[in-house]
């Protein structure tokens, strides 16, 4: 005879749920991670270039077919769906046998996803651990006893849960595209406006696609095992197919230090290679052996064994040793030298870099941004002519324009603010950093130079210690006296006010390889403070909170490395050129 089903703790055990619940949570999380990565919001651990993530997020399963809306997102809305639901276990007295078939769909999801990643070679920390915590997932909801009704309220908690976060997804996606949208827009007008203007060299690559002189004449500097490189290679195509006015050539910066001295990191371990057989193809047969060459590489991903690349040669008529002899001869190796060191003046940070008519196209990851920048400036009828033409700028002046380029934004509360410079100063200087970090110090040297020699600076550092102790935003300890540095520096500026603040400021910016609580003792009595009433008020809570409250604004603004450095309200992307710092520059462009 059948019962009804009532509110019984006992029917599912505690420990079920919460360990349901924990491998909810646990998923939510790493998707978060990947969708927060998605967003440039941060980079997470293990997720740089090269790494599985990245090529899991290059891949064709990283967006769903049709939408391209990123995995990551549906995954973080579906656990967030299955966690509200969850929630009504206890008072259900168990899962819905309905809702369960819906479970076990996400669990077979997981476990194609895991063999694609492995077939493919992408194997992403964060992935898996997203795709084990529904397992564990799984697990605790066939555990959980099964009941015969309540699927309709499951379904519409679920719903309700993915509806939501679907909804913030949407907004940050927009928000970041509308950004990404504003700077290709900047980009193009810049591009129209220099149509036609004489420079002193051309700007080209040494083999052309199209014709010599072009009212468009586009330029790309690329790494064969960049997925970016290849996205971008897939649009440049389909623009030479439907256009006959555009000129396409290429340069090469592999990322791999077997041929590029400017990269520690070896992001790509065969870039240098590919690069290195283009060029092959280019001397021993000329455009036609180079641009075949170059298609060849970008299909496959720029990865090839000798045993893979020696067929390859053969299918392409090559002598396979002949060719190798010269690919692994000096004449390759200078060509691609060439590019690098051409791109490294350029200011070159990441591939591609995209030129049009010598300006770089920025915004370039915008779906279709390449063919609407190139439609934009086609509708201009730009002059007919050759790369002399183009010339983009130094990199000097690339630096000032990417700061240029930034939108200015709010910075977010500081209570405990000890800016140093005019209130009405008409710039402002805001640093994040931590009294550790080395190129903080460096940056901030550069700064305090600045306010030396002029009174129109206003200079704010505000506080990200790499330690979790006083910043859970951080993801790793890497700082062990980051927190009691800050501290101290909060504690100083109690004490003394703002003077006492920058006089600790500075000493603790000289001193970051010998900072202990003994040695701030010592120098609070060279700075005029009180030892111990220092230490009390190293302790003091209104400290911490203005220690986390840095931080946390911080993480909001997307701080992904520091020092994070803001003039005017702008993110400075790029502050140091082969050494020297260029805040003394992009300072004297905001006073402008």
């Amino acid at each position: 005879m059948a019962t009804t089903t009532v509110f019984n703790p006992a029917r599912i055990p505690r420990p079920i749920f919460w360990i349901g619940l924990g491998c909810l949570l646990l998923s939510a999380s790493a998707a978060a991670v990947l969708a927060a990565s998605h967003l440039n919001l941060l980079e997470a651990p293990g997720c740089g270039e090269g790494s599985g993530c990245d090529r899991a997020v290059a891949s064709p399963w990283s967006k769903v077919p049709g939408l391209k809306w990123p995995v990551s997102f549906v995954g973080l809305a579906y656990f967030a769906a299955l966690a509200f639901a969850w929630f009504s276990a206890p008072r259900a007295g168990g899962v819905p046998a309905a809702f369960r078939w819906l479970i076990r769909a996400g669990a077979v999801a997981s476990a194609a996803f895991i063999v694609v990643m492995i077939a493919g070679g992408y194997l992403c920390l964060y992935c898996l651990v997203l795709h084990l915590g529904n397992f564990g997932f799984l697990v605790a909801s066939e555990i959980a006893p099964t009941v015969r009704r309540g699927a309709g309220r499951w379904l519409g908690w679920a719903a309700a849960g993915f509806a939501a976060v679907t909804s913030l997804e949407f907004g940050a996606l927009s928000r970041a595209q509308a950004g990404l949208a504003e700077t290709l827009a900047r980009s193009t007008e810049r591009i129209i406006a220099a149509s036609g203007q004489e420079s002193a060299a051309a700007f080209t690559g040494r083999y052309l696609i199209g014709p010599e002189q072009a009212p468009i004449r586009l330029v790309v500097i690329s790494d064969y095992q960049c997925p970016d490189c290849r996205s971008m290679e897939a649009q440049i195509r389909r623009v030479l197919k439907r256009r006959d006015d555009v000129s396409f050539s290429a340069k090469h910066f592999p990322f791999c230090p077997d041929c590029n001295r400017h990269v520690r990191n070896n992001k790509h371990p065969n870039a240098c290679w590919a690069a290195r057989a283009a060029e092959t193809a280019g001397i021993l047969r000329g455009p036609e052996g180079f641009w075949q060459m170059h298609k060849w590489l970008f299909d496959r991903g720029g990865s090839f064994t000798n045993s893979e690349l020696h067929a390859g040669l053969a299918e392409l008529g090559y002598d396979p040793g002949r060719f190798a002899a010269l690919m692994q001869g000096d004449e390759p190796l200078r060509l691609v030298q060439a590019d690098i060191e051409e791109a490294r003046a350029l200011g070159i940070h990441f591939t591609p870099m995209v030129f049009i008519n010598g300006v770089e196209l920025k915004g370039w990851n915008i779906p279709g941004a390449l063919s609407r920048a190139v439609d934009q400036v086609a509708a201009t009828s730009p002059p007919t002519a050759a790369a002399v033409t183009d010339r983009p700028p130094p990199a000097a002046r690339k630096y000032i324009q990417d700061w240029r380029d930034q939108r200015a934004r709010p910075l977010g509360p500081d209570a405990r603010s000890w800016a140093t410079g005019p209130v009405q100063a008409p710039v402002n200087v805001v640093i994040w950093g931590d009294y550790q970090e080395p190129f903080t110090a460096t940056a901030d040297q550069s700064i305090r130079e600045i306010l030396a020699v002029g009174g129109d600076v206003r200079y704010t550092f505000r506080h990200y210690p790499f330690n979790q102790e006083c910043n859970p935003s951080a993801t790793t300890t890497r700082h062990p006296q980051a927190c009691l540095a800050a501290r101290a520096a909060e504690a100083a500026g109690s004490l003394g006010g703002p003077a006492g603040y920058w006089r600790m400021h500075e000493w603790l910016m000289s001193n970051q390889r010998n900072l202990d609580a003994d040695s701030i003792r010592r120098a609070a009595a060279t700075l005029g403070l009180d030892p111990d009433a220092l230490a009390a008020a190293m302790e003091q809570p209104e400290v911490a909170a203005a220690i986390a409250e840095d931080a946390q604004a911080g993480k909001r603004l997307g701080l992904r490395s520091i020092p994070m450095i803001f003039v005017n309200g702008k993110f400075v992307p790029r502050w140091q050129l082969d050494g020297r710092s260029m805040l003394g520059e992009i300072v004297e462009e905001a006073r402008r």
